[in-house]
Parts: C-alpha cells; structure tokens; sequence
C-alpha cells in the first residue's frame, strides 16, 4: 500500500508505536529528522513548490530515498509524459524496484493513449508478466513491429479460461481480422473456459465457431449444464466421431467429471462403459481416475472409493491416505495399518504415519506386545512437529527441539544492511510505505544465496520485520533456527494482554504467539482475501463485535493494522471461543479458522466419541487440520524459546472424546 502526504506523518507516529525498540524508536534522532524531512518533500511536490523540494532534496544527499523523491515528483507529472526524464529515472535505477514499477506505469500511460511505437521502446519482455501490458506489446508490435511474433504471443494471450483483461480486446480484434483466429483454437478456449465453469465466455467464444466446431460446442455446454444426459449411452455411443474424436472423447471426459461432482457412483459407472467404446489415451484414464477418487472422498463415500482402489489397481497416494483417514475416523485400526502399508515408502516414513501406524500397532495388540509400535514413536519423537511431540508424550520422552542458530556473524549482518537496496527497505518501512518497501526486499533477496538469504533473515529481525525473516530463512530451507522462524515479536504486548484476559482460561501467551505466527507470520499489515486484517487476521465484523463485548477502542478497520488493537481484539475473541468450548484448545483453535458454528457441527457428527488425536486427524477441512496442529505445536515451541516447559496438550484435552 502506498500513501500520500496527508497520510504519511499519521504512518510515522503509527510505527513509532507499533514496532519495538528494535524499531524505529530506537533510531538515532538524525534519522528520524531525515524521515521529516522526506514527508516535508511530499509536501512540497503536492503544492508544486519546486524551489524548497530543491532545498530538501539537497539537505537529504545520500539519503537511500532520494530515488522515491524523484519518483513521487515524476508521478505527479506523469500523465504530460516528460520523457526526458523519464528516461533519465529508468537509466538511473535500472534494475531496481522502484525502476521497474515506475516503467510498469509508464508503460500503463503509453498504451491506455495508444502511444505504441513509445511503449516499444519502454517495453522489457523479461520484466512485464501483466497480461494487460503483454497485450499492449502485442498490439504495439502487430503494429510497428514483427507482426508474426505478436500474434504468437496473441495465441498465448488467447488461451485461457477466463475473461482476458480489457486492454486484450483491440489486439483480439485485429487478429481476429487477420484470419488468425481458427476454429481449433475458439475450440480450445471454449472448452477450457468450460473447465473454469465461465459459461458465458464459453457461449461468446462459440459465436466465433461455425460448422461441426459449432455443434460440438453447443453440445459441449449442454452437457455441462446436464451431465446427466451422458447415462443414455446407446445416444453418445452411436456417434462416429471421424475426425473429431479428440473433440468428443473431451465432451465425455467433461461431462462426466462434472456428473462427478454431485454423484460419483454414477459418473464411475458411465465413465467404465464408455471406455469401451472411445479410445481415452493412458495419462487421460489416470487423470479420470484421480478426479474420480477425489470426489469420492469428498462426498464421503467410503465404499466408492474402496471400489474404484480395489477393482482398478489404483494406487494413488491421495486416495490411500484418505481411506486411511476414514478407517481411523471408524476406529477400525486393522483398515488403518493396512492402508498405511500400501502407502508409498516415502509417505509411510512421515512422522505423522510413524506415529499412527504406532498407534494401530498399540490398540490391536497393547504397547507390551507390539516393540515395532514402541520403535516407530521413538522414530516420529525425533521431529519437532505436532506428531514427534505426540510421540514424545506417548512414551514420557523430552521433545526434540533441535535449536541451532544460523551461522551468521554481526559483520556479514551489517554489510547486508549497508546494501542500497537494503537501506530503501528499511527506510521505506520506517516511514509506513510499506508495499514500497516489500516490493525492495523481494527484488533484493530474490536471487540470493542460502548464506546471503539467512544473513537477510537476521537483518529483517533486528528490524522487528518478523515477517520478511521468517520468509527469508524458510527460502533458504533453514528449519532449526527457532529464534528467527519462532520471534517473540511484540512480546509486551502479548503479555500485558494475557495477563488482563486469561486469567480463567487457557489463553497464555504462547497459544496467542502460535495463533500470530499461524495466522500472519507477524506481518502487522496483513490482508487475505476474505478481508482479514493484522497480526491475528481479524475480519472488520468480528473486530467491531469483540470490540464493543471487550471494550477495546475501536472505529474504523484501519485500526487492526495496529498491532496493540489488533492483538487486544484478536486475544479476546481466542478468549471468548476457550469459553464456548471448555476451555478446550484443540477446538477453540479449530474455530478461530474455520468458525465456531463448524466445529460446533463436527463435534455434533462425531458424538463425543473420538480421542482427540483421531477428531484433530479427521477434521474435514484440510486447513483446519494443520492449523490446529500447527497452533498446539508452535505454542510448545513458543514456551521453550520463553525459558518455559509445556506439555502439547493439557489433562483436560489429552483425556477428551470429541
């Protein structure tokens, strides 16, 4: 997110409050006289007064924002299109970030005024991925340019499931006006909008059919709106496809996956009667198979997908490791051992198959008689996860929570930090340009070395940027850090919140830690796409309906990108589903991600009748599982790096049937 003048001393004072010391309040007073000095540069270039922005700019050689001085200068007069000085930025900050996002806007100027034989000269092809600008280029370049090229990329333009953007349709047109568009490729693009389920694409690709492509089109969506014609057999069997029996096999394979999708059994029937009759090639019949499997399983049909296993041969791991999860959901530990062992080798060998297979072993024949159970959790006991701490409690083991530091010395950290680059990052998060300053640090780290990665990681945590560390030290695949992948970030925070609210529940500080961590990574200005927001990632609703339950101040949604409000909001809310469902984390967890009314439901379904390691196990959803095991394992994770030994689970939910 980028903000303007008006919001730019509100975002300083917000950071001033919201990141730790490590932050910007521990910054010399020099630095924080620069950073008013930029904000009176802003000023200056939103009331034209070029004479103190020279001023400014003078006061702040050296500065690492320098570049976005010019650039938020550039913007204003952006649309006159000064190329002068546009080339004079680009050749100044050639391959950088701010660079290329001020070529991405020139480049949106030059073709929204079909200014086209400038935006050949603007255009990089190994920089620009926007479809709407790549179909500027084709435009630009069927017009001044290699006109072959351009409708090859045209072609690529074109073949999608969805609705291109509006940037596409003038170049669409002249190439359709140019022949090239054929009837193989409106087919094409009909049916994979199809596969997209954009049926009204799929109708307006169709006017551009003619003849048998036509027809089969028109079949093609009819089916689709009504799978169920494909069960009168004797009426698809009796067409003789010719040379359209690529188009036809694809209406079936079609269809039927979408009868599939209300009714499997049906749509397993059919597609065996119909492989009698059309040649489906071997990858064709294995992506059926698979789609098949998948709906089985998510209709709960048990007995289908035994069936489609058995009677195919079909060994896909997938479908195993669901059989498995519904053997264990019935308690039927011989289903589950069996299942486990027709696994493939690599999966049987995941700690979370270790430690079920040990389980089986131990219900069908007691722990005294089944050594190999004893062995496979002392094997899954070696992992620091959900399933190794499970496997460590079964048999009264220490968790393995193998800590090693990354191997990173002060100095290489302050080279890292003396980067330009990393200096524009650092400056840009300070000041509350924050998408600004993400977009600096994935240019910078995106071609680093793991060592350089891991130096990057450090920088990003003595900055109290948890979330750029984390991310940094996971893309150089180093797991055993727990400082860095478990910070303690906004501890006084977490723990004045505990204190006030969890006094009669199981909210302490390392549940709302792992919470924090599951949910945002700590990146305080997180947004997903359903509209959560901040550390906990709070929708507005439940923020503005806790708020007024914890009287916590609260007025508008911008208010959770603070980390006080947004933890304060989000502790209380955990706290309110630790009431609802007994004090219980395991479920209270399950609803902060999947809601309360869910879990509710499960719970309803299940009857109180399962251990709680089989109820986490068999949560339908599959986020929600690891969630919750994610929760119960990064807070035993969160209590050692706090100097605290905890158990995964507490009596009253290690002793539960959900």
């Amino acid at each position: 997110m980028s903000i303007g003048a008006k919001g730019f001393a509100f975002f300083i004072t917000l950071l001033l409050t919201a990141v730790p010391t490590s932050g910007l309040a521990g910054e010399a007073e020099d630095a924080v006289a620069q950073r008013e000095k930029l904000r009176a540069a802003r000023m200056a270039i939103a009331r034209g007064d070029l004479n103190r922005l020279k001023q400014l700019k003078a006061d702040l050689n050296g500065h690492p924002l320098l570049p976005y001085i010019d650039y938020w200068a550039l913007s204003k007069e952006l649309s006159r299109l000064p190329y002068d000085k546009i080339d004079k930025f680009l050749a100044d900050n050639e391959n950088t970030a701010i660079g290329d996002w001020l070529r991405v806007r020139v480049l949106r100027e030059l073709g929204s005024r079909a200014r086209f034989r400038a935006y050949l000269k603007y255009y990089r092809p190994e920089k620009i991925t926007r479809a709407s600008l790549r179909c500027y280029y084709a435009d630009a370049l069927s017009r001044h340019g290699d006109k072959a090229v351009a409708y090859r990329l045209v072609e690529e333009l074109w073949l999608v499931g969805s609705s291109q953007a509006d940037e596409c349709d003038p170049v669409f047109r002249r190439w359709m006006q140019d022949g090239g568009l054929t009837q193989e490729l409106a087919w094409q693009r009909h049916q994979l909008a199809l596969q997209k389920g954009n049926l009204d694409l799929a109708a307006y690709i169709a006017t551009k059919m003619t003849g048998t492509y036509a027809k089969l089109a028109a079949l093609m969506r009819s089916v689709h709106k009504n799978p169920e014609q494909l069960l009168d057999y004797p009426r698809f069997a009796s067409f003789s496809p010719g040379d359209y029996s690529r188009e036809y096999r694809a209406i079936v394979v079609h269809g039927l996956q979408r009868l599939a999708q209300n009714d499997a059994t049906s749509a397993n029937q059919a597609w065996q009667r119909y492989q009698a009759s059309y040649l489906f090639s071997d990858e064709t019949q294995e992506r059926m198979l698979r789609y098949l499997a998948r709906q089985f399983a998510r209709q709960d049909n048990f007995n289908g997908l035994l069936q489609l296993v058995k009677e195919r041969q079909f060994t896909d791991a997938s479908s195993i490791e669901w059989l498995a999860r519904q053997s264990l959901r019935e308690l039927d530990w011989e289903q589950l051992a069996f299942w486990i062992d027709r696994m493939p080798e690599e999966q049987q060998q995941h700690e979370r198959w270790l430690y079920w297979k040990a389980r089986a072993l131990e219900e069908l024949y007691g722990r005294e008689r089944a050594s190999a159970a004893v062995q496979l959790y002392r094997k899954a006991a070696q992992n620091r996860s959900y399933y190794g701490f499970l496997a460590a409690d079964t048999l009264g083991l220490n968790y393995s929570f193998i800590d090693r530091p990354v191997p990173i010395n002060p100095q290489q950290v302050e080279e890292m930090a003396a980067r330009p680059a990393m200096r524009r990052a650092r400056e840009l998060q300070a000041i509350g340009e924050l998408y600004h300053a993400r977009r600096e640090w994935d240019y910078a780290t995106r071609d680093m070395s793991h060592g350089e990665l891991l130096t990057a990681s450090k920088l990003a945590s003595s900055w109290g940027w948890y979330h750029k560390s984390i991310q940094s030290v996971l893309a150089a695949d180093y797991l055993d850090d727990l400082e860095l992948r478990f910070p303690l970030a906004f501890a006084d925070i977490v723990d004045d919140v505990s204190k006030r609210i969890g006094g009669k529940t199981a909210l302490d500080p390392y549940f709302i830690y792992a919470v924090a961590r599951q949910e945002s990574h700590f990146s305080h200005d997180a947004k997903s796409q359903a509209g959560a927001l901040g550390l906990m990632q709070l929708l507005p609703s439940t923020a503005r309906a806790t708020a007024r339950r914890a009287g916590v101040k609260y007025r508008r949604s911008w208010d959770l990108l603070s980390p006080n409000t947004n933890i304060a909001l989000g502790s209380f809310y955990l706290n309110t589903l630790l009431d609802r469902f007994d004090n219980n984390r395991i479920l209270a967890a399950a609803a902060y991600n999947a809601g309360p009314t869910r879990v509710a439901n499960w719970l309803k379904e299940t009857k109180n009748r399962l251990p709680f390691d089989v109820w986490i196990e068999t949560i339908p959803y599959r986020e929600t599982r690891h969630y919750v095991q994610n929760v119960l394992a990064y807070s035993v994770i969160y209590a050692y790096r706090s100097g605290t030994k905890l158990t995964l689970l507490r009596k009253n939910e290690a002793t539960s049937k959900l």
